[in-house]
């Protein structure tokens, strides 16, 4: 909407190093812009614009707010890279970091990856995008957050950095592909569920507007620019998982998931792993029936000894050691068409055996194409470090570290799990 008047034209820029999440607030003091664009990473080289004055933006309890300065002091704003975000008039080069880059995209064989014969992909008639979000785009957008978020720790969070790269992913129409190696049921205690799907109580924000909507179901009423790749070895919670992504499929929109029946192993003579889980059978010894949920499903492994160790007595009779495929992460993702090379998100919770994942897997995988977020279970293998050290090494948490460390990987403590952000 134009101004009244074209001799007090102004114009308001908003150039940002990395794209901002949506929804967000804009604040003007004074409020003094009749119209303002919102633009990410575009130069603008225009005279039009007459009057001008800029302002410095700053982040205020989530909420961007504009300090009105004069334009003549914007040239040592702009020199000092500090500033992540600024407001350049439209007659200005906004410099260094707010011009277009080009992207390296990847396209992904929606065809093979996502087949008809897939009950979840037929549950409605969306379709991905075909492209998905860039690795060196991914890289800049977690760099950038993490400066923002993880300053204040409450922030700093695996579902806050995974809502935040879909929103983008939504507002570029791209595929943010993450993949979730012992995914259980897909619900239950599921972190991928808990910031995509789960349901929300009052004051939550919805995606598509910004609108603060009380009592709304979810963040994302539509998932089609999410691509789950989700590996599970428990026949039971495999098929359970299976359901529960039918059920994400119908609800929220999501057009394709790759579910994997398998175990990741980095034992190249083997495609048959012998994994340890409970019996859950219908005669199974009724001592093992009245376990409860947690031990029957989601303390299986392909650490057999560990296995042993935990159930001791009960070992033998209530644990079943099945031969199931198995092979290394990127060979699982490839038979299934998926690039191991364009992961946006790793979640891991193998009971204990992350660190032997994690050592494979960096050796199959360039350190320029690792995951840029990797969530992991830290709380068995520090059990397991206090009960059964490793012999003449160092601990399984400490390995693991160093191993992510030397990548360029920072961590958070979540808990019982482990945030590691690759900052290079």
């Amino acid at each position: 909407k134009q101004p009244p008047s074209p001799h007090r034209r102004h114009c308001l820029v908003l150039v940002a190093k990395e794209e901002l999440s949506s929804p967000f607030q804009l604040q003007t003091h004074p409020p003094m812009f009749r119209s303002r664009r919102i633009i990410n990473n575009t130069t603008f080289t225009s005279t039009s614009c007459h009057m001008i004055r800029c302002a410095i933006i700053t982040f205020a309890a989530g909420m961007i707010m504009l300090h009105t300065k004069t334009s003549h002091s914007l040239d040592n704003y702009l020199k000092n890279d500090s500033h992540d975000l600024f407001i350049a008039p439209e007659n200005m080069s906004v410099g260094a970091g707010a011009a277009d880059t080009k992207e390296s995209m990847i396209e992904l064989d929606i065809d093979n990856a996502c087949p008809r014969s897939s009950a979840i992909n037929t549950k409605n008639n969306n379709s991905p995008p075909p492209n998905l979000m860039p690795l060196d785009r991914l890289l800049s957008i977690v760099k950038y957050w993490h400066e923002i978020n993880c300053p204040q720790k409450e922030t700093c969070q695996f579902a806050s950095i995974g809502q935040h790269l879909l929103h983008i992913a939504m507002k570029r129409n791209q595929t943010l592909l993450t993949v979730q190696v012992g995914a259980m049921d897909g619900r239950s205690n599921d972190p991928m569920y808990g910031m995509f799907v789960e349901t929300r109580g009052k004051n939550y924000v919805q995606a598509r507007n910004g609108d603060i909507a009380p009592g709304r179901d979810s963040p994302f009423p539509d998932l089609r620019n999410w691509l789950p790749v989700m590996i599970e070895p428990v026949p039971k919670n495999y098929e359970d998982m299976k359901e529960t992504y039918l059920g994400i499929a119908s609800d929220r929109g999501l057009a394709c998931a790759v579910p994997i029946h398998a175990a990741v192993s980095y034992d190249s003579t083997k495609t048959t792993c012998p994994f340890c889980r409970f019996n859950t059978a219908d005669d199974a010894p009724p001592s093992c029936k009245g376990q409860p949920d947690w031990m029957k499903f989601q303390i299986a492994t392909l650490d057999c000894e560990h296995s042993k160790r935990f159930f001791n007595k009960d070992f033998d009779l209530c644990i079943l050691q099945d031969p199931l495929p198995c092979n290394s992460l990127e060979k699982l993702l490839s038979d299934h068409f998926v690039p191991a090379e364009h992961i946006a998100m790793l979640q891991i919770d193998i009971e204990g055996y992350e660190y032997i994942l994690l050592d494979g897997m960096f050796k199959e995988i360039p350190d320029e194409s690792l995951p840029p977020v990797i969530h992991f279970e830290h709380k068995v293998m520090k059990d397991q470090d206090m009960t059964h050290p490793l012999v003449n090494r160092t601990s399984r948490v400490d390995h693991t570290k160093e191993l992510l460390s030397s990548r360029g990987y920072h961590f958070y403590d979540e808990g019982e799990d482990y945030l590691a952000l690759r900052l290079v």
